[in-house]
């Protein structure tokens, strides 16, 4: 079963060593570097003290790739260069759910690399894993990761209000709870076919005539019970 995902823009695989160097210097968390938040979005932070730490933390995340609790690196397609990472989290084969987490860099934020890996990754546990909720959730207010969410179909569940102190600023912080159910995002597909033939080609197409043809295999299988 695949797991490595392409479109016109993003190519969302495993991990390789040889991203060990470029994920130290652009996404590792550094409490004490006031320029991280500026520099990467998301609800994810990796935290550790030097890029042989990175390299334990690339391992770990090679190790799990054929698990239920994936870490995906999203690439650029044309440039090559890791632009993200998405992460499975929570995952429960009896409740059918999971949890994602993700961070991208901020200079990406208008290209559509991590909306369209966030569908691939939505596609492939839903139609592939059989999981029928996935879960997104994050503290502090982030209006880019909001946007982001909500633009991939995802719904706002809940604010739970101050809910944490930040470690940071030291003030109160509101946890917001996002998701979206198969069926939803089967008609988030099938209504913005329109939209992203026009904007990623023909991956969209491809994915609402396998989800179709899914549902009548179900409707199928039912009317012969």
């Amino acid at each position: 079963m695949t797991k490595k995902f392409k479109t016109n823009n993003v190519v969302v695989r495993k991990f390789q060593l040889k991203d060990a160097e470029q994920t130290y210097l652009d996404f590792v968390y550094d409490s004490n570097n006031s320029k991280f938040n500026s520099r990467t979005i998301g609800n994810e932070k990796i935290n550790c003290e030097n890029i042989e730490e990175t390299k334990l933390i690339i391992k770990s995340a090679i190790n799990e790739f054929h698990t239920d609790e994936s870490i995906w690196a999203v690439e650029d397609t044309h440039g090559k260069k890791l632009v993200g990472f998405i992460r499975v989290t929570n995952y429960s084969k009896k409740n059918k759910m999971c949890n994602i987490t993700w961070a991208m860099l901020h200079r990406y934020l208008e290209s559509g690399f991590m909306s369209d890996a966030l569908i691939q990754v939505f596609n492939f546990l839903f139609f592939k894993k059989g999981i029928e909720l996935i879960e997104c959730s994050y503290y502090g207010y982030n209006k880019d990761t909001s946007n982001l969410l909500e633009e991939v179909g995802m719904t706002k569940e809940a604010v739970l209000r101050n809910r944490r102190i930040n470690g940071q600023t030291h003030e109160r912080e509101d946890f917001t709870i996002y998701s979206i159910c198969r069926g939803e995002f089967d008609k988030y597909i099938c209504s913005n076919s329109v939209y992203a033939k026009k904007k990623h080609g023909r991956f969209f197409k491809k994915f609402r005539e396998k989800n179709m043809n899914l549902i009548h295999k179900k409707i199928s299988y039912v009317n012969n019970i």
